[in-house]
């Protein structure tokens, strides 16, 4: 059995390579059996995705292309042609895939956005009779139209990774689903070299994206409110505060660029020396799970960052805009205040969130121990799905 992951991309999103990483360890195939589309093939070999994949080169469209497809979508703006756009970059992958392959879709929150190449993959391989799975998804009331509902129901399996988005699919009337944790839950740490902020053990580590401020500056009503809860550890507490960057993809006039964002930061705060970054430029998402887990705290606006503090049971923040935030805390048992929603949140609520964390730090660590080697077996369930599905 071979399986396809066409929406891997590349690891310039560290969520990406966990993805994949954790993935080819639960479905348990060599990687002569497992192939990734790959944006940039370089990247993906130095964090190691390699090991576990065949890395297939995205083939990149020439600027007149590009411009034309862009011209048509404008002038006709059908269903149809925006399809046709979003599957065209990935034409050669798909040709890849026969009737007795799988395509596994990942990406996680890919449902949580427009319509795009998640929706449209599926339509087209579920049309030439090809098994396909949701992998690891999340989605809400919110993000649901036309084209993601006939997606869902066509998928010949759906795998929540959190309840909230496994019982509105139930509610949907959707059958194909299951639930387990996300894949990169179950990843090893892998020990890096620290910096020297950790000399002190009280190291607070934040992850921020332009997706939870609105954009590249903290101008916006949550920048602020970033800015206030800077400004408060730096005043009013003795910790040290590491900036980790976990996306780095600026290309494609796509700026996801998370250390663009830390630079930002420590330049608004005049460069101060308890203000630190993350060089990540040549760590693998194993290796900043392991500087995360020496984090006395963490607040993060990248699932797969918070995802790597809890699986290393650090108290910590989500800073979440959709259903996968509060549905993988509450899947935990972690308190709401724990969740702070950057596109609807009430003035101070940041800061009262880190209140409760430092208040309730080694309650919650301890939490976290217990119910962690549970949660991250659960994960493996996806196993006795897959093998049901490969029966059909």
């Amino acid at each position: 059995m071979k399986y396809f992951f066409p929406i891997h991309l590349d690891g310039g999103n560290r969520g990406c390579e966990a993805i994949a990483k954790g993935s080819a360890l639960l479905i348990s195939e060599d990687k002569e059996n497992l192939f990734g589309y790959c944006r940039d093939v370089k990247l993906d070999t130095h964090l190691g995705v390699d090991k576990f994949f065949s890395l297939i080169p995205a083939k990149r469209d020439s600027y007149v292309i590009d411009r034309c497809l862009g011209l048509l979508n404008k002038i006709f703006h059908s269903k149809k042609t925006k399809a046709w756009r979003e599957l065209y970059p990935y034409r050669s992958f798909l040709r890849l895939i026969h009737s007795d392959d799988v395509m596994i879709s990942t990406g996680g929150d890919m449902m949580c956005y427009d319509d795009n190449v998640a929706v449209y993959t599926n339509i087209y391989l579920h049309q030439k009779g090809i098994k396909t799975v949701l992998w690891g998804c999340s989605m809400g009331p919110e993000n649901l139209t036309t084209a993601k509902l006939k997606s869902l129901f066509s998928f010949s399996l759906i795998y929540a990774r959190e309840s909230l988005t496994y019982e509105y699919f139930k509610q949907l009337g959707l059958k194909n689903i299951c639930l387990c944790p996300d894949p990169a839950f179950i990843l090893p740490a892998e020990e890096f070299p620290l910096q020297d902020c950790f000399q002190k053990d009280n190291v607070v580590g934040l992850n921020i994206s332009n997706f939870v401020v609105g954009g590249m500056s903290l101008d916006s009503d949550f920048g602020k409110e970033i800015t206030e809860l800077i400004g408060h550890i730096l005043k009013k507490t003795e910790h040290d505060i590491l900036l980790v960057p976990h996306v780095t993809w600026n290309r494609d006039k796509v700026n996801q660029d998370d250390r663009q964002m830390a630079r930002i930061i420590k330049s608004c705060f005049g460069n101060d020396e308890r203000i630190s970054i993350l060089d990540i430029d040549h760590m693998n998402y194993c290796q900043i799970r392991y500087v995360i887990s020496k984090c006395k705290m963490f607040i993060g606006a990248r699932t797969h960052a918070v995802i790597s503090a809890y699986a290393m049971c650090v108290p910590t923040i989500a800073l979440g805009y959709s259903i996968k935030s509060r549905g993988i805390a509450k899947d935990l048992g972690l308190d709401e205040a724990l969740v702070v929603n950057s596109k609807n949140f009430i003035k101070g609520s940041l800061l009262q969130s880190f209140n409760y964390l430092k208040e309730h730090e080694n309650e919650i660590r301890q939490h976290l121990s217990e119910i962690m080697p549970v949660y991250k077996q659960r994960t493996y369930l996806i196993r006795e799905h897959l093998a049901l599905l490969n029966t059909q």
